[in-house]
């Protein structure tokens, strides 16, 4: 995706003929909203038989969360002789369902802040919590360094996870697999062989408000190349090429990938001609009023100014559908069932559907309901948009419709079950971190 140096334009144009590596989903960021939401979206895809062919996973923040669980896991899948895999259920869903019904955030910002033995560490980022110690809370999720993860085949998807590097601004992305690199186009790559998968999704959902950036420190003796992940050669840009080096010497500042690109497609868009995008970031909305005070106005301008970057690139997007530039579908979290020409769709009605939309992006626990609200969400855009918008890469078009969750489906359901999950009940959760459970 070209931003606006005017040397990456030129050199992204360049690669538009790239030959085409096969087929990407891209899951976005939004909490674990987003990694709920992505895996009822998997697990239609598996059913129709899309799952086992893709070629590369990409992920921001929330969607890291579940990637990491895919690339960890994947060898462990089991394909079956109509194309999808039999063991999805155990080996994916149910560690996702079980980790993101737990505090993640609460112990990390709190707990940490509270422990003497992190001030040290602290002070140097003005008593902010890094994305560091976050990477420790997914460590027991996935145990295993990017140069692990099994190296691309057949069957066997390239996982990327991708960051903003706070000081180029562009997209560092990791890439997993034997020969695991990482980098940004400014800065260089370098071989990412000590990188665990939690300090990649770590990076990934470093998210500004919560956590200050993660602090990725580079080995001595790494050098920067201008071979990326792909092992293509990119040219220096020339307006920044004596700017932002790779430096061994100091760490590597990361933020949530979002900032850059919320929807995970900015690796791909130049060499993928099939793109099946995930969006599970919260909708923008109109507010009938806004403050003018100092914080108040800035955030909502920065919400506008990100809000038209995504925008602008789901119209490139959608145009390269209709004109046949690209093959693939596109679906986000606020996305109607009557917007997909499909006469057979099953899904949420309009309350359920406004609900959804307004779950908070937290990493605190999710309840039974929110968990299984999100996912049945999830799967029913995925089965709308590829049967609709994408049916000929569906090897298993028409696999049975079985929500994850069946008693869950109906719409008086789940208002009861998201009737307060736009909230953050601060008070809950400090009440369970310091007495282990919450007064009724």
């Amino acid at each position: 995706m070209p931003n606006a140096e005017g040397a990456e334009v030129v050199e992204t144009a360049s690669r538009q003929d790239a030959e085409d590596r096969g087929w990407c989903l891209c899951l976005s960021g939004g909490g674990f909203r987003a990694t709920l939401f992505h895996l009822g979206v998997i697990q239609r895809l598996n059913e129709l038989g899309v799952l086992a062919r893709l070629s590369t996973i990409t992920s921001v923040s929330g969607g890291s969360i579940l990637n990491g669980v895919l690339a960890t896991r994947w060898a462990r899948l089991n394909l079956g002789s109509d194309g999808k895999y039999i063991n999805l259920e155990e080996e994916i869903a149910r560690p996702v369902r079980s980790f993101c019904s737990k505090d993640l955030r609460t112990p990390i910002l709190l707990g940490t802040r509270l422990n003497p033995a992190n001030w040290p560490v602290l002070i140097q980022d003005w008593f902010s919590v890094s994305a560091n110690f976050l990477a420790e809370g997914y460590e027991p999720l996935f145990r295993m360094a990017l140069s692990e993860l099994p190296a691309y085949g057949p069957h066997m998807p390239r996982f990327v996870f991708c960051a903003t590097n706070v000081r180029t601004g562009a997209c560092w992305h990791f890439h997993g697999g034997p020969a695991a690199r990482m980098g940004d186009f400014y800065t260089g790559y370098c071989d990412a062989g000590h990188v665990r998968v939690s300090d990649a999704v770590a990076a990934s959902s470093a998210f500004p408000p919560g956590f200050s950036a993660f602090r990725l420190s580079l080995p001595t003796g790494v050098t920067f190349s201008r071979t990326d992940q792909w092992g293509e050669n990119r040219v220096v840009s020339a307006k920044r090429a004596k700017q932002h080096p790779g430096d061994a010497k100091q760490p590597v500042l990361l933020t949530d990938g979002g900032v850059y690109d919320n929807m995970a497609v900015e690796p791909v868009w130049n060499s993928y001609k099939t793109l099946l995008v995930s969006d599970a970031g919260r909708p923008f909305a109109t507010v009938r009023e806004s403050s003018q005070s100092l914080i108040t106005r800035l955030k909502r301008v920065i919400d506008i100014s990100m809000e038209q970057v995504a925008a602008v690139r789901k119209r490139w997007l959608v145009a390269d559908f209709s004109h046949g530039r690209r093959t693939g579908a596109i679906w986000a979290l606020h996305t109607r069932l009557e917007d997909f020409p499909l006469a057979d769709s099953r899904g949420y009605g309009d309350t359920a559907r406004g609900l959804l939309h307004s779950v908070r992006t937290d990493l605190d626990a999710f309840t039974e309901g929110e968990i299984a609200c999100l996912e049945n969400h999830g799967y029913s855009l995925a089965d709308a948009a590829l049967r609709s918008r994408a049916p000929t890469i569906c090897t298993n078009l028409m696999a049975p419709f079985r929500w994850p969750h069946d008693q869950w489906c109906d719409d008086i359901t789940v208002q009861s079950a998201l009737a307060k999950s736009a909230k953050r009940r601060i008070g809950r959760d400090l009440c369970r971190f310091f007495f282990g459970s919450t007064p009724r």
